[in-house]
């Protein structure tokens, strides 16, 4: 009898154990089950052995996917005639010196080519002002991380078509690309596309400004049309978009010394953005306008003069654009600029830094815009 109820005394334990809820107590099937990997990429419950105690599900921190970021650093006019052809000539790179750490520590600078690059060339003597730029100027922007420059401007046609031929070799030569012109127009409107580790971006270069003869023809070398072809000016923004990561774009538009864009420019801005560039650099007023964030973009109206002699006050001020971009914010620093009267551009600190800063600052916040000054920078930030 006593070995009877010793027997269903184990029976009844056993029983209990296996109805006994999963991970309860220490049963056998508890202590030896294989935990599972916690669960945090969809932030679901954890998954393991035992509930008791039951362990806080945590999500890790989103990593936003996309391509790498990409650094470009844009600046205004630069031109290799005038004062600024001797400067070149006499000091070669050294000319950049006080800028060019801003464009090395980039993986892009890009500027407004103004004038053609060419010993020779067939001089426009019909046009009021023409500029013969030294070819030395090539070499000196590309030593000083100046890699990409549009010609897409009312200069580019002034040595005429051999003199903008020219500018296309020596570049090349340099290792510079040119966009904003071509030996025809398509090749002036498709601008190109860069590669960088983990990122495409392009460029491309638009005028609206547009001296007789200058245009790119089918057949024919020249620059790219802005206002006079606006809809061949988006079609190859969203072409270039769907080729690259990023798109960024140099316009030249408005009149000489006139500041605040006109509805005209506004509107093309807005419609490159809208047709896929992340950023648009302006240029032709000669003097620094405001920036305007608009749909996860930023359109610098005018960077006015960066290397270019001949001017003082405020055609002699500036600022460099160094823009972080990622897919989903645009960081730009402002770095203000001093230009000497021989074309010289450094670096403009104390009262006339903030100065020019300032006055950045003004004509932003009347573009719904602000620009932060904090130790002599401007910033700009966008979220997209």
């Amino acid at each position: 009898m006593v070995i009877l109820l010793v027997v269903l005394a184990a029976l009844a334990a056993v029983a209990v154990a296996t109805l006994r809820p999963f991970g309860g107590g220490t049963s056998a099937t508890a202590s030896t089950a294989v935990p599972q990997p916690t669960a945090v990429a969809t932030g679901g419950p954890a998954t393991t052995a035992t509930p008791t105690p039951k362990p806080t599900p945590t999500t890790s921190p989103t990593v936003p996917s996309g391509p790498a970021l990409v650094t470009v650093t844009a600046g205004g006019d630069v031109i290799g005639g005038f004062g600024v052809s001797a400067v070149v000539g006499s000091m070669g790179s050294g000319l950049f010196r006080g800028i060019a750490p801003f464009f090395e520590a980039s993986d892009f600078g890009f500027v407004n080519l103004e004038s053609p690059l060419t010993y020779s060339g067939d001089p426009q003597g019909w046009k009021d002002v023409v500029i013969k730029g030294n070819p030395a100027l090539a070499p000196a922007m590309a030593k000083s991380g100046i890699n990409v420059v549009t010609m897409a401007n009312n200069h580019a046609g002034d040595m005429g078509d051999s003199g903008l031929l020219d500018s296309f070799k020596y570049c090349k030569k340099a290792g510079i690309t040119v966009v904003g012109a071509g030996k025809n127009l398509k090749a002036a409107q498709a601008g190109a596309v860069l590669k960088t580790d983990g990122a495409r971006t392009a460029f491309l270069g638009f005028s609206d400004v547009l001296p007789a003869g200058y245009p790119a023809t089918s057949t024919s070398p020249g620059t790219s049309p802005g206002r006079a072809n606006i809809n061949a000016v988006t079609a190859n923004i969203r072409a270039a978009a769907k080729k690259a990561d990023y798109v960024f774009v140099g316009w030249h538009w408005n009149f000489e010394y006139k500041r605040a864009p006109s509805y005209l420019e506004s509107s093309e801005g807005k419609a490159a953005v809208d047709a896929g560039a992340d950023i648009v650099f302006a240029h032709h007023p000669h003097l620094l306008d405001g920036v305007q964030a608009y749909h996860g973009g930023l359109i610098f109206y005018s960077l006015g003069n960066l290397v270019f002699s001949g001017f003082s006050g405020e055609t002699a001020q500036t600022v460099l654009v160094k823009a972080n971009v990622t897919p989903h914010t645009i960081a730009a620093k402002l770095i203000p600029v001093q230009i000497s009267g021989s074309g010289v551009p450094t670096v403009a600190t104390g009262s006339t830094g903030l100065g020019i800063l300032q006055r950045v600052k003004s004509l932003s916040a009347a573009l719904g815009t602000t620009v932060t000054i904090k130790d002599n920078r401007g910033y700009v930030h966008v979220k997209r």
